[in-house]
């Protein structure tokens, strides 16, 4: 019987420091995110996928086209974010912004909690203000 993998959920913010070697922080999360993707289920969201996609094409043109490409061929859940999700975005966004979580992280945890996903990789501490979610930042 196949033991059933660990759903996290992966933050842009750690992708960009994955793909991007020159980051100060680009080692720790590499060793730190290939481990990851072994032994869970990497989750994440279009909202994800378009900002990853906006910074490495931005930072490095024509080859940040290729790591998105290879981005997109990791064994990744990409979660579609529809209307629904949308509406529950902004009630997140209405009950946390206080706590300094903005409208892209509320697009997050309205994925998590659809997704049933507890634990968030991030180096956003304003995800630690949030009941019931989990941090993990490989960075620290």
């Amino acid at each position: 019987m196949e033991m059933k993998k660990r759903k996290i959920f992966v933050d842009s913010n750690v992708w960009c420091y994955y793909f991007d070697k020159g980051a100060k922080e680009h080692l720790k999360v590499a060793q730190f995110l290939e481990r990851a993707i072994k032994c869970q289920t990497i989750v994440i969201n279009t909202v994800v996928v378009m900002e990853v996609a906006h910074f490495l094409i931005k930072n490095l043109g024509a080859k940040g086209k290729d790591k998105v490409d290879l981005f997109l061929s990791l064994p990744l859940r990409i979660l579609d974010f529809n209307y629904e999700q949308a509406l529950a975005a902004v009630n997140l966004l209405a009950k946390y912004s206080n706590a300094g979580i903005g409208g892209r992280d509320a697009t997050l945890l309205a994925s998590m909690r659809t997704e049933k996903v507890n634990e968030i990789i991030t180096n956003d501490s304003a995800f630690t203000q949030v009941k019931g979610i989990k941090v993990i930042n490989p960075i620290q």
